[in-house]
């Protein structure tokens, strides 16, 4: 089974940004006493992730999200412009391959 502690999560980050939980519980409106308790819980509230989130403009849930296993589906839209981007560019590197064959036989080297 597939266990991912938010606690330590939101510790982490806590830790790494020096994030003052009394200023984070006023800004949330959340109890300081329960930020300290979100920071050794194993589960959270979507709704109280979101309010962190939101106060911090940080995508916790992403970073849940990358955790799961890649065979898991989603119904998140996709970023079509990277990938785009890529083939754009697979494209170009084809071509030019191709231009430096040419030029390689123009100038009679071999490639």
């Amino acid at each position: 089974m597939l266990v991912i502690h938010t606690g330590e999560l939101l510790s982490a980050y806590y830790n790494r940004k020096r994030i003052y939980k009394s200023a984070l519980a006023r800004k949330t409106g959340i109890d300081y006493q329960a930020i300290l308790k979100h920071r050794k819980s194993n589960t959270i509230e979507v709704d109280t992730l979101l309010k962190i989130s939101a106060v911090l403009e940080h995508n916790f849930l992403m970073d849940i999200a990358v955790q799961l296993p890649k065979t898991y589906t989603t119904d998140a839209p996709i970023d079509a412009a990277a990938a785009n981007e890529i083939e754009s560019l697979k494209e170009k590197i084809k071509l030019l391959e191709a231009e430096k064959q040419l030029l390689l036989q123009v100038i009679g080297a071999k490639g």
